[in-house]
């Protein structure tokens, strides 16, 4: 291999063993349904979680993805009546309500674009 094609290899084996893998950065906050604290979650934490529970009760915190069953959420924060979330993008943890209507509207784009190009 020539000098150019080994230079190449070794930036491509560099850029592998240098990369951060970038950690998951997460909502915050106890008791507190307008939540703007964020934290960068550590390693073995690769989930945001959301979870309203009775009465009034919501939390935005790391979690991990493995854990995130009704059962075990339940279970560890000590709260029987919840919903919850779990999502793995920076930030998606703030209102799960919110979310769910970005996806929504994201659905529905593609059916509007149908629509308006029937009706021209």
């Amino acid at each position: 291999m020539g000098s150019k094609g080994g230079s190449i290899l070794l930036l491509l084996v560099l850029a592998v063993l240098c990369h951060s893998g970038g950690s998951l950065t997460c909502y915050t906050c106890v008791d507190n349904k307008a939540c703007n604290k964020t934290t960068v979650c550590s390693v073995n934490f690769d989930t945001c979680l959301w979870v309203k529970a009775e009465p009034e009760v919501f939390q935005h915190q790391c979690w991990k993805f493995d854990d995130c069953n009704y059962n075990y959420i339940s279970k560890t924060l000590g709260l029987r009546k919840l919903e919850y979330h779990c999502c793995q993008q920076d930030l998606c943890n703030r209102d799960a309500a919110a979310s769910i209507s970005g996806k929504t509207a994201l659905l529905l784009v593609p059916l509007l674009a149908a629509v308006w190009t029937l009706c021209l």
